[in-house]
């Protein structure tokens, strides 16, 4: 058996949805090619591909891959995997979600078990909580497309938040490297009721915006008073960034997940073009900026 997955990358946190909220962007993402084989054997082309582990028990797809045929209780099933690469490693893009999806997903495939949905999101998040931490605002949307709710994480009960707005997405990735583990440890232990409460505000806005088409509203939603204020000491010339992507015209401009990928949600194509080159010219050449849409469509099996 040979077949191909193409997984998503993925803006997580979603500014105000800290941990919460998820959204797939289309026209980025990584390509993953499975064979049937004796034994797992990685190898990795394209972005980043040097850094990629390709030892079996350290590599999110295989990892993901035996979590799966362990939950459904079968033997594993060993596969020969090509990854062709374009998120970058480690740089808040989901890119560790999308490989964690891809392994679970081809489990599912090699098993003849496409239907269980349930197994597929629980191994992709055993897998990617071994390299980044226990959460699901990557991996539910990679899996499911769009922007997704984490309600429970430990029942991984997620809601797919209706998309019914129209918006281009600026990405900037600085060339400055953000370890998670120094994004979460800059974050504040605690809050006070009026922070929580403004962070609620801020959230609950941003999904209500998006599922009933508020532009005006969604402004207020993309304003981070939690973990953007910290984690943009991490990133260079973020705020004059932040104040020239909102002078022209963005909706709002924060940090995909941990960083150090910046986004932006613009109401044009053309704003979203100049939000790209007015960044890219704040924060050096050697950022490399994307203008995407939203996907609204999951991980996929291709032939």
């Amino acid at each position: 058996m040979k077949f191909e997955v193409f997984a998503p990358g993925t803006i997580g946190n979603v500014s105000s949805g800290f941990d919460i909220l998820g959204l797939a962007v289309d026209q980025m993402g990584d390509h993953f090619h499975f064979e049937d084989a004796k034994t797992y054997s990685i190898e990795a082309v394209g972005r980043d591909a040097s850094l990629v582990p390709t030892d079996p028990h350290r590599n999110t797809v295989t990892l993901a891959a035996e979590d799966f045929y362990q939950l459904l209780g079968i033997p594993s099933r060993p596969f020969k995997l090509l990854i062709d690469r374009s998120l970058p490693l480690s740089g808040g893009l989901g890119s560790s979600a999308a490989s964690s999806v891809a392994g679970a997903l081809a489990a599912a495939k090699f098993a003849d078990a496409l239907d269980r949905s349930d197994l597929i999101m629980k191994a992709a998040l055993h897998a990617e909580s071994a390299v980044s931490g226990m959460h699901l605002d990557n991996i539910a949307p990679c899996l499911l497309g769009g922007m997704v709710l984490v309600q429970d994480l430990e029942k991984l009960k997620v809601y797919p938040v209706p998309v019914n707005l129209e918006f281009w997405i600026t990405l900037i990735t600085p060339d400055v490297k953000v370890k998670t583990k120094d994004a979460r440890r800059v974050l504040a232990s605690s809050l006070t009721t009026a922070q929580w409460t403004q962070q609620m505000a801020h959230c609950t806005t941003l999904a209500l915006a998006m599922a009933r088409g508020d532009a005006e509203e969604l402004a207020f939603g993309l304003k981070d008073t939690f973990a953007e204020p910290a984690r943009s000491s991490l990133i260079p010339h973020f705020n004059a960034a932040q104040e020239n992507a909102r002078a022209l015209g963005a909706y709002g401009f924060s940090i995909s997940g941990s960083g150090p990928t910046c986004f932006s949600l613009c109401p044009t194509e053309a704003v979203a073009k100049k939000v790209a080159d007015a960044v890219k010219g704040i924060m050096g050449p050697a950022t490399r900026s994307y203008v995407v849409r939203p996907r609204l469509s999951g991980a996929e099996i291709l032939s």
